[in-house]
Formats: C-alpha cells, structure tokens, sequence
C-alpha cells in the first residue's frame, strides 16, 4: 500500500512540474519577444538616422532588422504550435 501511495505521489510531482516548466517556457519567450521587439525598434531607429550615408553599416543594420523580424515571426509561429 506504502508503494502506491509513493508512485501517486511521483506521478503528482511529475504532473507539478510538468505544469511549472509549461508556465515557465511561457515567461521566457514573452520576455525574448519583448527583447526583440525592442532590439527591433532600436536598429530600426538607428538604421533611420545613418540611412543616407549610404555605408555599410547602414546595410548591416538593415540585415538586421529583418533577420530580428524573421526571428520574431518564427517565436510567434511556433508559439502558436506549441498552443495547438
């Protein structure tokens, strides 16, 4: 009897944690989609102010801008999935 009452109480504590790493993996990706979101602005702001130089830079930072904008597409896809 003392063997079930242990393996319900794994099972409980499987369950806990399993409910505790979903909640947790929600936390962290809200916060890589607001460090996206703000990395986004920022480039995007300095990519508005050096545009007319014409230099490199300016083309790196355009780069940028869209591979930070693909990658936040792909966190909101798959966030999407992971809900299905």
């Amino acid at each position: 009897m003392s063997t079930y009452g242990q393996f319900d109480q794994l099972l409980q504590e499987a369950q806990d944690f399993k409910n505790d790493s979903k909640t947790l993996s929600k936390e962290i990706v809200d916060i890589i989609k607001i460090i996206a979101g703000v990395a986004i602005a920022i480039t995007g702001l300095t990519y508005l102010y050096i545009r007319d130089q014409q230099t490199d830079l300016a083309n790196k930072l355009g780069k940028i801008i869209i591979g930070i904008a693909i990658f936040f597409a792909l966190i909101a896809i798959g966030e999407e999935i992971a809900n299905i």
